[in-house]
This record gives structure tokens, sequence and C-alpha cells, in this order.
């Protein structure tokens, strides 16, 4: 049986709504400064995500990562226009964080397994699909490219996970609103 609980996380009130909100509006501020190269594209919207994960459990990660991929497909725009496979993506990119974080003790392999889950799973796996249905080319064309940029991923992501979830004023907004 499942245990709500470690699913579902923190039950929301007033406070944890606005806290998830302004989670979800830094993460659209910060996808906007995302690096571009020819191949792959540099975005720290992991951070948020993880964070909400962490704090906010499997569930309520991933519903708030679906409304910021609403948000900013449909209300500010995406190149390409909207596509419901990377709101599935969105989801279970946050889902995989909370999974992983929440209410757990972060230690390096915790990160490590998450990050290599996310990048296997959601980026390597389905947004090269998702990619391949949009283009109409092989799978393989693309998860070979992105292949590349995922091994830059893996080396960088936990690093800068386990930096910020360690981070002392971080912990501290953690335990106030548990």
């Amino acid at each position: 049986m499942v245990n709500q609980d470690r699913l579902f996380g923190v039950k929301l009130d007033t406070r944890r709504v606005v806290l998830l909100a302004v989670l979800i509006a830094l993460q659209l501020v910060i996808a906007r400064f995302a690096i571009s190269l020819t191949i792959y594209r540099i975005s720290f919207g992991f951070i948020v995500t993880a964070l909400m994960g962490w704090w906010f459990g499997p569930v309520w990660a991933g519903l708030a990562a679906v409304l910021g991929d609403l948000i900013n497909s449909l209300m500010i725009g995406v190149p390409g226009g909207y596509f419901p496979g990377f709101t599935l993506s969105a989801f279970l990119g946050a889902f995989i964080y909370g999974c992983f974080f929440y209410r757990q003790k972060i230690t390096w392999l915790r990160v490590i397994l998450a990050v290599l889950t996310v990048v296997v799973v959601v980026n390597l796996g389905l947004n090269s699909w998702w990619v391949s249905i949009l283009s109409q080319t092989p799978i393989s064309v693309h998860f070979a490219t992105r292949a590349v940029g995922e091994a830059a991923t893996m080396v960088i992501h936990p690093i800068v996970i386990y930096l910020v979830m360690h981070f002392e004023p971080i912990v501290r907004l953690k335990d106030r609103i548990q």
C-alpha cells in the first residue's frame, strides 16, 4: 500500500500555496536565462524543480511543474508551440525529485541517483522521443546528440543540487515550511 503522506507530501495551507506559486514563478524566470548552445540548452530551472520535490513531495512538485510548463508554453510561449509530452516530462522530473528527496536525508548518492533517473528516463528517454515525434526523425538521432549534453548534466546538476540543499538559508526555509 502506498503511503499517501509520502506521496502527496505536505498539506497545503495558504502560506505553502504562496511559496509554491513563488517557486513556479522563480522557475519561469530562471528558465528565461538559459544558455542555448547548438545542440543543448543549459538552464538552472532544475534547481527549483528539485527544491519543490524536496519541500512539497512528489505529487505537489509534479503538479507545480505541470502548472509552470503550461504557463510557460501557453502564456509566455515556447519555440514550436505547446506539446503535451513535455508537460508529462515536467511532471515526471519533479515527481522523481520528490520521490528521492522528500523527507529524506540529502546525500551525494541520493542526489546522483535522482539526477541519473531524471536524465535517463525524462531527458534522454521521453524528451528525445517527443523531439523525434515533433521533427518526424528517428529517435536515435536525437538520443545521440542529446547524450553529449546530458553527460555534462550528470556532472553539473548533482553538484549544484547538493550544494543548494546544504546551503544554510535554504535548509532553514525548508524547516519552516514542514
